[in-house]
């Protein structure tokens, strides 16, 4: 299991820091070079977000019927490495305009929707009952630490060597993303309820939905979600431009803004291991967290002055909501496991990810909106104002929600191998 769980963080962190290149650079590319307006910026975020309106459901049923993850999870990297390489040649030809960025959002965002569903199907197969928690907190340091890496030397690299040499990077990286999948001990396949047929699948399809609205709690988190991953959308669709044009942030050190993201989430990845201790209600930990995390944001759009005045700011303003964002995503996992039956889980992360897609797609396409009628700066401050007092009026429901339903601890975690895994070996 150790072993497992090693190679599995070695492939993740590898993989984030190549996805590092790509996030820095695709701003670059479209802004600098493309000289793109807001309202294109913002198609390609929507680009992103559309697969989970189109694909989630589906990809939800589909993964809940999947008996071996490691294998999909294999089969989505190498998927992931052939479209960034395509867009990595075509950089270095000088072909690209939006419709090839666009192009490689959809199939990254569509990639993306079965690799959420898979994740905590393969990661249940790694990790002992109650370890949960810690792998995921592992897990998410590691990304963090690498997206450190990955920002601090994205810039200089673009600089030095260009935007397609970044995505190239990106592509070898998912590579050993599957590399180190293949390298891991066989895990014993899932056992899953024969199911076949149209209706089936339609009723599996709306399944997810059923859950979520019948659980108190999910009904609250959702209600909690909706307006800081809309104005999220729209705030993450005008970075580029508020940093590059606005900010007047230097290509070569644009990537050094998430830097303190970066930080600071490794920050809360590590605490919350601590925060998260067997006998505390995570669903509280969540909620607090979103709400913070908004409140933060504010920090942003606030951001001027001399330039270094101006990195921090923005800096902490993307960083602090991030360090609250990683307790809050470390916390989100027993709550699932725990709330949700494993033959379920695949269609409620779906559903999940299908109204944060739709939330976001609107926000995106608000944000380029809002940003071509008000200016880039007054966007964001609408919107994270918005995100921040909608969120203290959501608070209340929630924490009532959750005093309102018993807390399900993690189970303790085993001293022994699974059963299954002895039996794979």
């Amino acid at each position: 299991m150790a072993r497992d769980l090693t190679l599995y963080w070695w492939g993740q962190t590898a993989s984030t820091v190549g996805s590092l290149f790509t996030a820095v650079a695709l701003p670059v590319v479209a802004v600098v070079h493309l000289d793109s307006s807001p309202g294109q910026i913002s198609l390609i975020g929507a680009a992103a977000t559309l697969p989970a309106l189109l694909f989630g459901l589906p990809a939800g049923v589909l993964a809940d019927r999947i008996v071996r993850p490691r294998r999909a999870l294999i089969l989505l990297d190498t998927i992931s490495a052939l479209a960034i390489a395509v867009v990595a040649a075509g950089l270095a030809g000088d072909v690209v305009s939006i419709p090839w960025l666009i192009a490689l959002a959809l199939v990254s965002g569509s990639v993306s929707v079965v690799t959420e569903v898979v994740y905590f199907l393969h990661l249940n197969q790694v990790v002992e009952a109650g370890g949960l928690t810690k792998a995921r907190a592992r897990l998410q340091s590691g990304q963090f630490g690498a997206g450190l890496i990955g920002r601090l030397a994205a810039g200089p690299a673009i600089v030095a060597f260009g935007t397609a040499t970044a995505l190239a990077i990106d592509a070898v990286s998912y590579l050993l993303s599957a590399a180190a999948l293949l390298a891991m001990r066989p895990a014993a396949p899932l056992e899953r309820t024969p199911r076949s047929g149209r209706t089936t699948f339609l009723r599996d399809a709306l399944a997810g939905g059923r859950i979520l609205f019948g659980n108190r709690f999910y009904r609250a988190l959702m209600l909690l979600l909706t307006v800081p991953i809309f104005t999220g959308a729209g705030t993450g669709a005008l970075g580029g431009i508020y940093l590059l044009h606005t900010l007047r942030v230097p290509t070569g050190v644009y990537g050094l803004v998430g830097m303190v993201a970066g930080l600071l989430g490794l920050l809360g990845s590590t605490l919350a291991g601590r925060i998260l201790s067997p006998h505390r209600d995570a669903r509280r930990v969540i909620v607090l967290c979103y709400a913070a995390s908004s409140l933060c944001a504010l920090l942003y759009p606030a951001a001027g002055g001399p330039l270094p005045l101006a990195l921090v700011v923005a800096g902490l303003g993307i960083g602090v909501p991030a360090l609250f964002g990683a307790v809050s995503n470390v916390a989100l996992s027993p709550v699932l496991v725990a709330e949700t039956s494993e033959e379920a889980l695949g269609r409620v992360m779906a559903t999940l990810h299908v109204y944060a897609g739709a939330l976001g797609l609107l926000g995106a396409l608000t944000g380029g909106l809002l940003g071509d009628r008000l200016g880039v700066r007054p966007a964001i401050w609408t919107l994270a104002g918005a995100s921040a007092l909608v969120m203290l009026l959501t608070v209340p429901t929630a924490l009532r929600a959750i005093r309102a339903a018993p807390f399900r601890p993690e189970p303790p975690e085993r001293t022994t191998a699974p059963a299954e895994e002895s039996a794979a070996r």
